[in-house]
């Protein structure tokens, strides 16, 4: 049996007309929760606008016969809860709203160093004088405290909300604050979406000009969660250069599209080697040229990170390299991109 897209199963959403109005389930930012098993269910949740009410079962069947039509799909299994305002009265959520630019940043495989890349733009980002902070959502494997060797619990402060750590000027939430080494994580998509949507109204983040969310790796409800969230200003796809890892960041590009966030470009991460003794570049990954990966993504480059023993060094220790060596070509590279994103998203 093939592996069922979940980027196929947003588009044919996307297809589909709440009735009594002119929007999709996908626009209207009413798909709650997405699973999808091995042997071809698909489970799905979706809220609509009270203009829906009454046609009801004439949703479900219509939602049940297209994801159906999808290659791999089983069986579907929809569950609908229509809300008390209609459309047009119903406030689109925006629990970041003292943020000026929320960034999402994901990948389509793991192992491509999406949150060492992370950690140095937010690092990057406050050096320029930004205000910035960085969601760690990436439940399933938080890394983030460790690349800024924080251990402990938040506090809380006299209103209840946790009040973010601190440092290198970025302000930090991760679900690895809260757990015990080696914890295991096995949340379905409920209680993911519950996770995103406290760490974004229960943080005291106070007034951002940017917010970094680490995404985990793929296109699972994590990412769905926070793009019904909040208004998201951009994303950026991490790829390394190899053929295997572009695939994979392509579905990421294919989801951002989906759930209309412009893509503000790509950070080649081990773009390449350069020799310490005689300076030739070695290209481990494939890519030699300056948009290779940019060109089989149909896709602006905004950087290429070179593979460096300081970034691996400054990751394991907890200092991003923008700290540790903020000369080295590394950081050169990721100041650059900052200064990119941060004129884009303000010009």
């Amino acid at each position: 049996m093939s592996k069922i897209s979940r980027i196929q199963i947003y588009d044919k959403l996307d297809t589909l007309q709440i009735p009594g109005t002119d929007i999709s389930p996908i626009k209207f930012k009413g798909v709650k929760g997405l699973d999808i098993s091995d042997d071809g269910n698909v489970e799905v949740r979706i809220e609509l606008p009270s203009q829906a009410k009454g046609h009801e079962t004439e949703f479900e069947s219509l939602v049940r016969e297209t994801l159906l039509t999808v290659e791999g799909v089983e069986n579907v299994s929809v569950t609908l809860k229509v809300q008390d305002k209609a459309y047009g009265q119903v406030e689109q959520q925006n629990l970041l709203a003292n943020v000026k630019h929320p960034i999402l940043i994901g990948s389509g495989k793991g192992g491509v160093g999406k949150s060492t890349v992370t950690v140095n733009l937010a690092v990057a980002l406050a050096g320029l004088g930004f205000k910035v902070g960085l969601m760690d959502a990436d439940l399933y494997g938080p890394s983030i405290p460790t690349m800024f060797a924080i251990d402990g619990e938040p506090m809380a402060n006299e209103k209840g909300q946790i009040i973010p750590f601190e440092k290198h000027g970025v302000k930090l939430i991760s679900i690895g604050f809260l757990l015990e080494d080696d914890t295991p994580i096995l949340w379905r998509g409920p209680l993911l979406h519950k996770a995103i949507q406290q760490f974004m109204k229960d943080v005291d983040w106070g007034d951002l000009d940017f917010l970094l969310i680490d995404l985990p790796p793929g296109t699972g409800d994590v990412q769905l969660s926070v793009a019904q969230s909040t208004r998201v200003s951009g994303a950026i796809a991490v790829s390394t250069p190899q053929d295997v890892a572009l695939i994979d960041v392509k579905k990421a590009i294919s989801m951002f599209q989906t759930l209309k966030i412009p893509l503000l470009g790509v950070v080649e991460n081990m773009s390449f080697f350069r020799c310490t003794d005689c300076g030739h570049i070695h290209h481990i990954f494939g890519g030699n040229t300056t948009m290779d990966a940019g060109d089989k993504l149909a896709a602006e480059v905004l950087g290429k990170i070179p593979i460096t023993i300081s970034v691996r060094e400054g990751g394991d220790d907890g200092i991003p390299v923008m700290i540790l060596e903020p000369e080295s070509e590394a950081a050169t590279e990721f100041n650059a991109i900052a200064k990119k994103i941060a004129e884009r998203l303000n010009s």
